[in-house]
């Protein structure tokens, strides 16, 4: 017997067993004429799936699909054969149609993606305040996510993205996976929801045939309360102020820190006096300290009081 008729028999000794896992796979033949209707499938881990096989050719000697779950074979000159899984579960399944000739056999392999919906959670590795330029880092945690290779992660400030990233890991099964961030806040962004106040967003990219939208889960937000020394508002408090011979003069002194800064001024003139809100109040000539202090630093400024004319 010839080596050709000895494999077209196992052929059918497999097929007409009803033994669906085919002994010889040379991988797929883009000449094979197959069709599955729908060519790709999206499903929810657990969910059901069915998918239609068919072939164009004229003389075929059997047709059915390998299949870890809902393998089937149709009768010998039947031309479709149907895939129909109640629950999928296996994480690794391959499904394939195969179409046998009497000396010969092609395969198409069905596009099958199988996906978990998503959980997070996200963590900042430091107290709930940060102090101004210093790093810190954001952590978000997805878990038990597949597929892994289809996972975007994006980070949040308010409703911009800051940071994105693809996750790779080419496993099928659910994993944890972990993305982390390092951001250095300033002043601006006390009170800023980076949605974590860095918002961690996480979503499969399952393409048309998937759900739509995407799944998609998103972290509890995180304000940040980001401690910075103080800044006296110069524009308000200019280093040379004019007063008119016999008449008073309000020196205002405004800062900007977190925590808010204790406003305190340095002065030698009997006359002055403090007002509302940390002004000072004064009729004569000298030099006016204004002294802005938080838990991190002390700003200073200095005024030059001149005396003018009528």
């Amino acid at each position: 017997m010839c080596y050709s008729t000895l494999l077209h028999n196992i052929y059918r000794l497999v097929y007409k067993s009803g033994l669906l896992r085919i002994l010889l796979t040379s991988g797929e033949d883009a000449s094979c004429p197959i069709e599955l209707i729908p060519p790709r499938v999206v499903v929810k881990y657990g969910d059901p799936i069915s998918v239609n096989c068919t072939t164009s050719a004229e003389e075929l000697d059997g047709l059915g699909w390998e299949a870890s779950e809902g393998g089937a074979s149709a009768p010998d000159t039947q031309r479709y054969v149907m895939l129909t899984v109640q629950s999928v579960t296996q994480w690794r399944s391959h499904p394939m149609c195969f179409l046998n000739f009497k000396q010969s056999q092609c395969s198409t392999r069905l596009g099958l993606v199988i996906y978990k919906n998503i959980s997070i959670s996200s963590s900042i590795e430091s107290s709930e305040e940060m102090t101004e330029n210093e790093e810190y880092s954001f952590t978000c945690s997805i878990l038990n996510i597949a597929p892994v290779q289809n996972l975007t992660v994006r980070w949040y400030k308010g409703n911009q993205v800051i940071y994105s990233e693809n996750l790779t890991n080419s496993t099928k099964h659910p994993t944890n996976q972990t993305s982390i961030f390092r951001f250095t806040p300033t002043r601006q962004d006390d009170r800023t929801t980076i949605r974590c106040e860095v918002k961690c967003e996480a979503e499969l990219n399952l393409g048309p045939k998937g759900p739509q939208p995407p799944p998609l889960m998103t972290s509890d937000p995180f304000t940040l309360s980001v401690l910075y020394k103080p800044t006296i508002n110069t524009t308000k408090l200019p280093e040379l102020v004019p007063v008119i011979s016999g008449y008073k003069e309000e020196l205002v002194c405004e800062a900007d820190g977190n925590p808010a800064p204790k406003i305190t001024w340095n002065y030698t003139s009997a006359t002055a006096f403090l007002g509302s809100n940390g002004t000072l109040i004064v009729n004569e000539e000298g030099s006016y300290i204004c002294i802005a202090n938080n838990s991190l630093t002390t700003d200073t400024r200095e005024v030059k009081v001149i005396l003018k004319g009528n």
